[in-house]
């Protein structure tokens, strides 16, 4: 008879918390002016509360664009909506195709940059409205979106893919939202316009059984844009690290950020876009 013994021992690892980075995201698009938010990361072990994503936000920082060669510095102006804070324009700036668009954000003594470009839409030949899979046990009530597109040369075009729908105030994605034309470039192409989850939803009250479908009766707005490659980068390295998050066997993801200056994440995007309405027949 062979007998082993062994012993357990508690290790306790403090962790060091770097300094939380601020978060940038921001946009602009042809005939829309500006649209910017600011707030401060977290780090993955700190514990949170709803106190502390209400204090988020930053509301002192300071935010100017400047507009091609031009250097007269146009200030954003912030407002509060409920508990968060935006920067928007207050001069009649509106977003043209072809123009660069330089912001400048200055906060707590750092100062970071980036600068995008509204390049020329590719608008969609057409969307077509087909019945959701039949698996679904509740068919019935949901649709799903096909979209047509001619994907135009030369090689090197990218897109993100927005939706809402009803009353929603913001447009949303799916976890996919970005397109290269890598292997498409010149092609006749189609595919799923999915929905995406509102940002403001509870997972709790999420119909997730429902994610990417329409409902018969609803009106969808799809925003259909083209990006640079920063923005798609972004985009794709954000997309990636949010799809593995929580999973220890996934590999490390660097998110890209578009902005230059340390201590700072984040996106400055240029929509070069067009908005289709959809109307879903209720029978």
């Amino acid at each position: 008879m062979f007998i082993f013994q062994s012993c357990e021992k508690d290790i306790n690892i403090d962790f060091p918390i770097a300094p939380s980075p601020y978060v940038i995201e921001g946009y602009i698009e042809n005939g829309q002016g500006p649209f910017v938010t600011v707030s401060r990361g977290i780090s993955f072990i700190n514990e949170i509360s709803n106190d502390d994503f209400l204090n988020l936000f930053v509301d002192n920082a300071k935010i100017s664009l400047t507009v091609n060669n031009d250097t007269t510095a146009i200030e954003l102006k912030m407002v509060k909506i409920g508990n968060a804070s935006f920067y928007i324009d207050t001069t009649n700036l509106i977003g043209v195709i072809g123009n660069t668009y330089h912001i400048k954000v200055a906060v707590d003594g750092q100062v970071f940059t980036s600068s995008t470009q509204i390049l020329a839409p590719a608008p969609l030949d057409s969307i077509v409205v087909e019945p959701a899979p039949i698996i679904r046990a509740d068919t019935d009530s949901l649709v799903q979106l096909t979209a047509y597109f001619s994907e135009p040369n030369p090689i090197g075009n990218y897109y993100r893919l927005l939706t809402k729908k009803n009353d929603e105030p913001f447009f949303d994605v799916a976890f996919n939202s970005i397109y290269d034309d890598a292997i498409v470039n010149g092609k006749a192409i189609q595919f799923t316009v999915a929905g995406g989850k509102s940002q403001f939803q509870n997972n709790d009250s999420a119909e997730f059984r429902q994610y990417g479908y329409f409902k018969k009766g609803d009106k969808v707005l799809v925003k259909w844009a083209s990006i640079d490659k920063a923005q798609y980068d972004f985009w794709k390295t954000f997309e990636a690290q949010s799809s593995s998050f929580g999973n220890p066997f996934s590999p490390t993801v660097i998110v890209k950020s578009t902005f230059k200056g340390a201590g700072c994440l984040g996106v400055w995007a240029g929509y070069g876009c067009t908005i289709d309405t959809i109307i879903i027949p209720k029978d």
